[in-house]
């Protein structure tokens, strides 16, 4: 096992320094080599069972200044408190009671027959170290270990960081660490594919999937359970899910039981879909396991020790088969400016680990850069790349708008093509609209950056959905997404209602143009067809000329044939889909839309009205079939003889 000689060569290290200073403190008097061995072989077995420990359990990076060595400065510490005590923690307790009967056996004051006098007790143990037990200087090596410890902590690190950080050379070099393009003015964000927009926040995926592991009557909720902050957003088989494994109730069952059965997967377009329950495999290895069993211990255990192990994701493939993905991070300016040198794939039922280069990583794995990451790149981007280091004033600065935990948001724009979004906007505290927006790349070290100015940001999104009119129940708002729909950008977010034991219900979806944040202008509807037509008809009901809004997108109504139409359900509502003879596109319109979509039958005459905005799948506002005729009621027959 790798940590063995990790901690055999470090126990070799840190004596061979204090060996060194108790040398350097004999001048030239050189003690007994019996005595100065058994002193050493101490000193070497408490570090080896000491280091052990550390590199099992706090497992530290073996990578940056002094080549990954100064996790050895806490067992020197240790190592040189223990020395000035003789080596062993039989002489440190003979030392302190030897102390301790010293102070005893002080001078003291007595009187006697009228004199006041002072007195010395005589002593009752021999204060003396015993022969043999230490070299004389061991002492002096062990002070010489403490200060060393504090040097290099105090002084040394302390120039490494500012060596490294400070300054404006330093702080353009750690901006630099991103890759980022900035886009044209006139660049809109990439178009979302709204059947993919994320509708299920990771509270909703969380109560669902709980739910589900009753399901299938072998009662797996008494041993196991999900956590909402294990659940990943993740394309499978070009649709998103929200996974999570199974973990272990409590210690004592996962001592009762080494592996979990599988995992969990809850559909993240569709709050009304019933989560999937994946039994009948064998994983192993988790990242709340206990001993060899936690993942990253099993990963740092097979040997990679060079690098920060960061950001445990659970992801499947196509087949559903279960991967861990862990980055091995290592730092590319002193101590900070982590990067990615490779991404390990974790079979969680063998254990296997296959390594690849970040740029190889298969394709089913939807993100290898961790958002924490992302955050702190943005940070440094947004702070020094357009202005000095030193700059009280702020002026020139940015800063990323992260999400309630501290992160970017995972959008997929396309079904297989998820980016990390964070809207940026100035240094001023107060500022709640953006100065652009960033889409980094999850799979590289790379972003652009859309200089879209006036997007609304931060609390005042959630306030401002959670303020709408419709919003009578108060729900709360969930899942905050900003998405490029109808070219315009549009902030969906997800209404839901806690639950008192776990996790969300969803409630309702709801749709605001960016670019004007107002309760007013807020689309809230219960599932996504209507809350897209609410907004498509929103949008081309705004005036061009003199109004509030300028909208990309065209009202337009045509008249045609219905070719094909076919039905569907999404987000529990009926979706009617339709080609229309001498048009390109598919028209999409849910059944509430109009009491006729049901009797929609190919060869009839519709007339449909939809916002033109170049998309290949629009959502229809306005439909009537116009081969459908539907006679007035009659007045009922009055009785007879009434007048």
């Amino acid at each position: 096992m790798i940590i063995v000689w990790l901690a055999a060569l470090g126990a070799s290290i840190v004596v061979a320094l204090l060996i060194a200073f108790m040398y350097i403190a004999a001048r030239g008097k050189r003690p007994a080599l019996d005595v100065v061995a058994r002193w050493a072989l101490r000193l070497w077995v408490f570090n080896f069972v000491l280091e052990l420990l550390i590199l099992y359990f706090a497992m530290p990076a073996l990578t940056g200044p002094y080549l990954g060595g100064q996790w050895l400065l806490f067992p020197l510490l240790l190592t040189g408190a223990l020395a000035i005590f003789g080596g062993s923690f039989a002489q440190a307790r003979s030392t302190l009671d030897s102390f301790t009967e010293r102070m005893n056996s002080g001078v003291g004051f007595q009187l006697n027959a009228g004199r006041r006098g002072p007195y010395r007790r005589p002593p009752v143990v021999d204060e003396r170290r015993p022969r043999g037990s230490a070299p004389l200087s061991s002492a002096f090596a062990g002070g010489a270990a403490i200060a060393l410890v504090v040097i290099v902590s105090l002084v040394v690190n302390g120039l490494i960081t500012i060596g490294t950080t400070w300054f404006d050379p330093n702080a353009k070099a750690l901006a630099a660490i991103p890759q980022i393009t900035t886009a044209s003015k006139q660049t809109p964000l990439p178009k979302t594919d709204v059947d993919h927009i994320v509708l299920v926040s990771s509270g909703v995926a969380a109560y669902l999937g709980q739910q589900v592991l009753a399901s299938g009557g072998n009662n797996l909720g008494s041993t196991y359970h999900t956590e909402q902050q294990e659940y990943t957003l993740q394309s499978v088989k070009k649709h998103l899910y929200w996974v999570a494994p199974l973990v272990y109730n409590n210690v004592f069952a996962n001592l009762g039981h080494f592996e979990s059965p599988g995992f969990v997967a809850v559909d993240a377009e569709d709050p009304n879909a019933t989560p999937q329950l994946h039994v009948n495999y064998h994983m192993r290895y988790l990242p709340d396991a206990l001993l060899n069993q936690e993942l990253l211990r099993h990963v740092y255990l097979s040997g990679y020790t060079n690098g920060n192990l960061a950001d445990p994701t659970l992801e499947v493939d196509d087949n559903w088969t279960p991967y861990f993905t862990v980055s091995l991070m290592q730092p590319s300016r002193g101590f900070t400016g982590d990067v990615v040198s490779e991404v390990l794939l974790v079979d969680a039922q063998s254990g296997a680990i296959t390594p690849y280069a970040p740029h190889d990583v298969p394709a089913f794995v939807d993100r290898i850069i961790p958002a924490d990451t992302v955050a702190q790149y943005l940070t440094w981007w947004g702070r020094y790349s357009n202005a000095p280091w030193f700059n009280p004033s702020g002026s020139g600065q940015q800063a990323p708008a992260l999400n309630d935990q501290g992160q970017p948001e995972l959008v997929y724009n396309s079904v297989d093509k998820p980016v990390w979004l964070l809207p940026m906007t100035s240094s001023a505290a107060s500022d709640n609209s953006s100065t652009g927006i960033v889409l980094f790349d999850t799979r590289a070290n790379h972003g652009t950056f859309y200089p879209l100015t006036g997007l609304g940001v931060t609390s005042n999104v959630r306030t401002t959905f959670e303020s709408n009119p419709a919003n009578i129940k108060n729900y709360t708002v969930a899942n905050l997404q900003l998405y490029q729909i109808y070219n315009e950008p549009t902030w969906v977010a997800t209404f839901v209602q806690q639950q008192t034991s776990f996790g969300e219900n969803f409630q309702a979806v709801g749709l605001v143009d960016a670019r004007h944040l107002s309760g007013a202008n807020v689309i809230m509807r219960a599932d996504k067809s209507d809350a897209l037509a609410g907004y498509a008809q929103w949008l081309a009901s705004q005036p061009e000329n003199g109004g509030v809004i300028a909208p990309t997108g065209q009202s337009v109504t045509i008249t045609g044939k219905v070719q094909r139409v076919s039905a569907a359900t999404e987000s529990g509502s009926t979706v009617y889909s339709m080609l229309i003879a001498g048009q390109t596109r598919i028209f999409k319109a849910g059944v509430t839309l109009n009491p006729e979509l049901p009797l929609v039958q190919p060869g009839d005459q519709v007339r449909v009205t939809f916002l033109d905005t170049g998309l290949s799948v629009v959502t229809l506002t306005q439909f009537d079939d116009l081969s459908i005729h539907v006679a007035a009621p009659t007045p009922a027959a009055t009785a007879a003889g009434t007048p």
